[in-house]
């Protein structure tokens, strides 16, 4: 049975890193829904897994009476992925870049990096209430061209 209803599936999830597993399983079965080949979809479960552990342990501060929202949309031709939590914020630019030379052996504050890398538009918006941050990934053209004749018909 199909995950996305009307383009859209969203999930709650109690600040616990024992939901990280069904995280990552449903981010694999709506890439796999949306024919992505299965390197895509490693990257967006690589990606959606790196982004809870953040807001887990970032943002809720392993809080468990705070959520974690987990929201699949298909729209502009691109399956969207947000991850908001409900801690303080953070502010983006002030992230250090894992590759310099002064930052390259710490040992965590690669996770956003490595999220860029893996998806083709990452966004933030971040408030007093919480950090959303959105990945977009383009469909595959098959999943495009049965979408255009679905509609076309």
């Amino acid at each position: 049975m199909p995950l996305l209803k009307n383009g859209k599936y969203e999930i709650a999830f109690p600040s616990s890193i024992k939901y990280l597993e069904e995280v990552e399983r449903i981010t694999t079965k709506i890439a796999s829904e949306l024919q992505f080949k299965e390197s895509v979809r490693d990257d967006l479960s690589i990606a959606v897994t790196e982004l809870f552990n953040n807001a887990l342990h970032h943002g809720n501060k392993g809080d468990a009476t705070k959520k974690i929202v987990v929201t699949f949309k298909i729209q502009n031709k691109a399956l969207s992925i947000t991850v908001k939590d409900e801690g303080e914020g953070f502010e983006p630019e002030k992230l250090r870049d894992p590759l310099l030379p002064e930052n390259i052996y710490d040992v965590s504050g690669r996770g956003i990096y490595l999220v860029k890398q893996l998806v083709d538009d990452l966004k933030f918006n971040i408030t007093d209430k919480g950090s959303e941050i959105t990945i977009v990934k383009k469909l595959p053209n098959s999943k495009l061209q049965k979408q255009q004749n679905s509609v076309s018909s």
